[in-house]
């Protein structure tokens, strides 16, 4: 009873006990029935024993009364006599046959109440086994949570580990960059205290220099975000770094636009002390003026205006 208890699912006994409590219900009418059958009985019973009583009486009022009387009237006397004992015998048999049934059905009404309790034993113990298996469910639900838990921390730990090698790798490459602009300056600067002019580049070496640049600033903010990354992962940002963030960002980017918009204003002025000077000296025809000032424009905007093919344009 134990193993197939333990191996029943909690489906089979939900429908186990349902059947168990359809067949108490059944008992229950049944037993009630009996019960009804016995009250009837009784009902009987107790007439019969009132009809016995009076029969029994009369009987001794005729004996009474016939030992009194004459010869001639016994024999009609003793005929009543005889029907009234043989009525007494057939009630007698009646009550005693009531009686046996009364008994059998107390044996089967004492067996059906067994078979109840044994009944109510068996629910108590199901519901006991279902109580223990819930527990065990809930054990393993809990176990199954833990083990989840813990493979999502693996994962993000070994993403934490990828993100931070390639952050090193990243540092390594930027750090590389950065000694190769600097090696680039010095040299430039080298060059210019030896008073040699620096050589005119061309549009792919400007090309190739753009896309460094550009790849430098890449890898400058890949190397932000992944700082970030690495900050959120290790600790829980509180919102007083956000908005110190937020707030350098945004200082980052004003100060950006500042140099910008100044940038475009010097460049502004240049040109239009250059128009004042070119409509000075032509209204005054120092036309010897304008070509030094001119001469002396193209030599400094030279390196940026000078175009130069490394290779010959496509067919």
């Amino acid at each position: 009873m134990d193993v197939t208890e333990e191996n029943m699912t909690p489906k089979e006994m939900r429908e186990k006990i349902v059947e168990l409590e359809h067949g108490l219900n059944q008992q229950r009418d049944l037993n009630a029935k009996i019960n009804n059958w016995l009250d009837v009985a009784d009902d009987d019973i107790a007439m019969l024993r009132t009809e016995n009583g009076l029969l029994s009486k009369q009987v001794k009022a005729l004996e009474k009364s016939n030992s009194g009387t004459q010869q001639i009237e016994a024999e009609p006397c003793r005929s009543l006599l005889a029907d009234n004992l043989n009525a007494k015998r057939c009630s007698e048999n009646k009550i005693q046959k009531l009686e046996k049934e009364s008994t059998v059905v107390k044996e089967h009404n004492k067996t059906l109440t067994e078979e109840l309790k044994s009944l109510q034993q068996e629910r108590d113990r199901d519901k006991i086994s279902l109580k223990k298996n819930r527990v065990a469910l809930q054990t393993m639900e809990k176990n199954l949570q833990s083990k989840q838990s813990e493979k999502t921390e693996e994962e993000y730990s070994n993403i934490i580990e990828y993100l931070r090698l390639t952050n090193w790798e990243l540092r390594e490459q930027l750090e590389d960059r950065q000694d190769e602009a600097s090696f680039a300056m010095v040299n430039d600067l080298m060059g210019k205290n030896e008073g040699m002019p620096s050589p005119c580049l061309s549009f792919a070496e400007e090309l190739k220099l753009l896309a460094s640049s550009a790849e430098m600033k890449t890898i400058m903010s890949d190397s932000t975000d992944l700082r970030h990354e690495e900050s959120e992962a290790e600790e829980p940002l509180n919102p007083q770094s956000l908005t110190v963030d937020r707030q350098t960002k945004r200082c980052a980017g004003t100060l950006e636009t500042a140099i910008q918009r100044a940038g475009l204003f010097l460049l502004s002025v240049f040109i239009l002390t250059v128009l004042a000077f070119v409509t000075s000296g032509s209204c005054t025809g120092n036309f010897f003026s304008i070509n030094t000032l001119w001469s002396g424009a193209r030599l400094m905007l030279q390196p940026y205006c000078s175009v130069h093919y490394g290779a010959l344009p496509p067919i």
